[in-house]
């Protein structure tokens, strides 16, 4: 019995063009990383000046003190979250450009905190420009403190990281599913290994014996051997005898 050879699957589709909403998608990232680390490096250039001028507008208070302890920790903690995202998108760009799957998820995960940040960054920038702050509080000697147009480019920027994120999400769910997928070509070899064919029996193989004299090889069965005639004693008396 034996088994027809099945043939090997058709391999997984996989696009020949990169579709354009995953190159837009991982160009924003890109530029999204660019901007947040330049951001980071300009928080960190105009820190010291701040500090200077709210110690001197507060005369160096108690209280005065705790929001520079604030400004000094935000100032470090900005370069290392943007060095952190920076290569997070980096590594996330060179993914989706080749099809991962995983890439996508994980992208699609991060604009959707990066979008909850950017609404409640925009909300508390507006909750802070609603009102005018009283004159000689430690709010307007903070506010005073920073470059002119600071708290408005803070503003500019959630806007955009609010924007951006919600861009690159939706391109991404909207890129074709085909493109995240195997890798092109895949198949798996257990899918189109053919089994073994049943060897078939084909009964006892027997050796025929040749007569003539020739000696007996190993196949010969002794059972079909010819047996020479037993002699009887009388006869072998009779016979004539050197």
């Amino acid at each position: 019995m034996s088994y027809a050879v099945q043939q090997p699957p058709a391999a997984v589709p996989f696009p020949a063009r990169r579709p354009a909403a995953v190159t837009t998608a991982v160009a924003l990232l890109w530029a999204m990383a660019a901007a947040g680390l330049t951001y980071a490096i300009s928080m960190v250039a105009v820190t010291p000046g701040v500090v200077g001028r709210f110690r001197d507008a507060t005369a160096g208070s108690s209280a005065a003190e705790n929001f520079i302890t604030v400004i000094w920790l935000v100032g470090a903690l900005a370069p290392v979250l943007a060095l952190i995202f920076a290569a997070l998108f980096a590594v996330l760009g060179v993914a989706l450009r080749r099809g991962n799957r995983l890439a996508r998820a994980v992208a699609v995960g991060v604009c959707g905190l990066g979008l909850l940040t950017g609404l409640g960054t925009v909300g508390i920038l507006a909750a802070q420009r609603s009102g005018d702050a009283v004159p000689g509080s430690i709010g307007a000697a903070l506010s005073d403190a920073y470059p002119s147009g600071w708290i408005t480019l803070n503003a500019v920027v959630a806007v955009a990281q609010v924007l951006g994120y919600l861009a690159v999400g939706g391109l991404l769910l909207a890129a074709p599913r085909e493109y995240f997928g195997a890798a092109p070509g895949f198949v798996p070899p257990s899918q189109f290994e053919a089994p073994a064919s049943e060897p078939q029996w084909a009964g006892p193989q027997t050796k025929p014996f040749v007569t003539g004299g020739s000696e007996p090889d190993q196949f010969s069965d002794p059972a079909v051997l010819p047996k020479s005639a037993p002699i009887q004693e009388d006869e072998y008396w009779s016979r004539p005898h050197e």
